[in-house]
């Protein structure tokens, strides 16, 4: 999608035809002067009456009034036609803008590194792709007709010219004595315009965050404060709009005034001083009386351009700034085969450049094809992170991400990520069908596929025993379904896109102990038949995994598998057992010469 550039093309030279059309009718005024009476064949009107004359000579018509006034009136039709395609071409011309920029602010979002997204707002964007964007479309009217009102303001001054030059010269300059008494409105439009931005950048942010808390509001009763805060911020952007508004009404009043006010010295130079004739003191009085409201017309136009012009400083500039911190474009390379193993090599990642402290610290760790790695440590250990590492939305600050021993390199992210399956603890559903939410994952699955991936992630279940089965409409974010089958469905949805490695990232951490299960023991059915990497802070949840990696504060602290790390005495890991009430140290002998068991708690 771009701007049409012949329609642009197209809108200027209507608009410059308007503009010559709207000057030929001005000017047969001239000879219907003539025709009832009133002697224009004197002075600098003359020429104008020759060439009329010249003209109906050539076409072999004697002038009349009827064939004069029915001339007029075609031109008059002819500009309504002009003025149609006019008003169509310059809705054309606003959408193209507005669907363009919406278009490509979206696209460089979209486009931008995970790292730069994650330390943005959201509500933010949201504002910038609906209000700024909408706002561009009044930007976009605005200059056409500026545009259209300065040609045929240049077409009065030169048929002015052509009547009384020193009148125009005066007319010219009391036009800019006007302009520049209502200069400073120019300012306070655009001051106005970025305030409006602010306010409903604010505002935005806020109707995110209070509709996402809603259900917390109401359980700790606090709506009203959210009304408040609603209320409050809501009135800031009413206040930016009132002002904006008193502004324009004003420079409309001061403009309303210097315009009567250059109208009624046209008319006493003009006879007193000037004592110009009849038929040009006519004809100056219309032409002035059209020329100068398109005067101020222009200053309006200008001064509504300048209030709107920060919502295209504003998008552009998100755009530019995205585009800045856009993923690396590469060709896709050949698929990457996951059948050996992911090798972390002395990695490390630091968040917001050098002296911070690393969020992964010179991690080395395999994960094997075809195993169950669990990645596990407290919260705030950097967990997540290899996470973000292992998919390639972040890039390690030092140290490399290997897959089958060739490096993760940007030209090979988009064939990698087609071959990961992703499961998170904040699992997000669409306003949609459980259908239409899992096909998101793989457009192209049939209804058997969709049954066997239900199957696998111990869904299919309860998706039978919904109201209308897979078309069932799961709500706003999935709130019509609970917390565990939210969970199913989102393993469902990784699991159809046959993924060689499938993350699970917190999945089952907010989960109870029944969910769970269910989830832990269609994880156990994947085993073997696909890469599994398990984060989670919760121990339970791993006992089955083929390694365990412990993190702590961004470092690789321990690894083994459960029956090798939980009996170290002084190990991480075991620790975290304790911590969790999981305690199986080995057997103790009694003085009877007997064993005391381990205990679980």
């Amino acid at each position: 999608m771009s701007i049409s550039p012949r329609a642009a093309a197209e809108s200027a030279l209507v608009t410059l035809s308007l503009s010559a059309t709207e000057g030929i009718g001005l000017l047969l005024l001239v000879p219907l002067l003539q025709l009832v009476g009133v002697d224009a064949q004197r002075g600098p009107l003359s020429r104008v009456v020759e060439l009329f004359g010249a003209a109906f000579q050539t076409v072999g018509i004697r002038p009349s009034l009827g064939i004069v006034l029915a001339v007029y009136v075609a031109i008059v039709a002819l500009q309504t036609v002009l003025q149609r395609r006019q008003a169509v071409l310059t809705a054309v011309l606003e959408h193209d803008l507005v669907t363009t920029m919406r278009i490509r602010l979206y696209r460089a979002i979209a486009g931008a590194s995970w790292s730069y997204l994650a330390g943005s707002r959201s509500s933010h964007y949201t504002q910038l792709l609906t209000d700024e964007v909408g706002r561009l479309s009044g930007a976009a009217r605005s200059l056409v007709d500026l545009a259209a009102e300065s040609a045929t303001s240049l077409v009065y001054i030169a048929l002015a010219f052509r009547v009384s030059p020193a009148m125009t010269a005066l007319v010219l300059a009391c036009g800019s004595l006007l302009a520049l008494t209502v200069r400073g409105r120019i300012g306070e439009a655009r001051s106005a315009g970025e305030n409006h931005s602010a306010a409903a950048r604010r505002l935005f942010g806020a109707i995110s965050e209070h509709l996402g808390s809603l259900k917390m509001a109401k359980s700790y009763g606090v709506e009203s404060r959210h009304a408040d805060v609603f209320t409050r911020l809501s009135q800031e952007l009413y206040d930016v709009g009132v002002a904006s508004s008193r502004s324009y009404a004003l420079l409309r009043q001061q403009l309303s005034i210097g315009s009567a006010a250059v109208l009624a010295i046209i008319v006493y130079v003009s006879y007193q001083v000037l004592a110009v004739s009849t038929a040009q003191l006519l004809l100056l009085l219309f032409l002035f009386a059209r020329l100068v409201p398109r005067l101020t017309g222009c200053f309006q136009k200008a001064q509504l351009l300048a209030g709107l012009l920060p919502a295209f400083t504003a998008v552009t500039d998100a755009e530019r700034r995205c585009l800045a911190a856009a993923e690396p474009s590469h060709e896709r390379v050949a698929d990457i085969e996951l059948t050996e193993e992911i090798r972390f090599d002395r990695v490390t990642l630091t968040y917001g450049g050098d002296g911070r402290i690393p969020a992964v610290d010179d991690v080395s760790l395999q994960i094997a094809s075809g195993a169950t790695t669990a990645i596990v440590g407290p919260s705030g250990a950097g967990k997540s992170t290899l996470a973000d590492l292992l998919m390639g939305l972040l890039a390690p600050s030092r140290g490399r991400v290997l897959v089958d021993g060739v490096e993760l390199s940007p030209d090979r992210l988009t064939s990698w990520r087609d071959r990961i399956g992703y499961v998170t603890q904040e699992t997000f559903l669409f306003h949609d069908t459980v259908r239409a939410n899992l096909l998101w994952a793989a457009p192209d699955a049939g209804e058997d596929d969709l049954w066997q991936a239900l199957r696998m992630a111990a869904a299919a279940e309860f998706v039978a025993a919904l109201p209308h089965g897979l078309d069932t409409v799961v709500g706003d974010r999935g709130v019509l379904v609970s917390g565990g089958e939210r969970q199913r469905l989102a393993l469902t949805r990784a699991l159809l896109r046959r993924p060689k490695l499938l993350i699970l990232d917190e999945a089952t951490s907010s989960l109870d102990s029944e969910n769970e299960l269910r989830i832990q023991r269609a994880i156990d059915q994947l085993h073997a038949h696909m890469t599994i990497v398990i984060i989670t802070h919760r121990l339970s949840a791993i006992r089955g995994a083929d390694v365990i990696h412990v993190i702590d504060r961004g470092r690789l602290v321990e690894s083994g598998t459960w029956r090798d790390l939980v009996v170290r005495p002084d190990g991480r890991f075991r620790a975290l057992c304790e911590a969790q009430g999981i305690d199986e140290r080995p057997p103790i002998a009694d003085g009877a010469g007997g064993v005391i068991p381990f205990r679980v708690a």
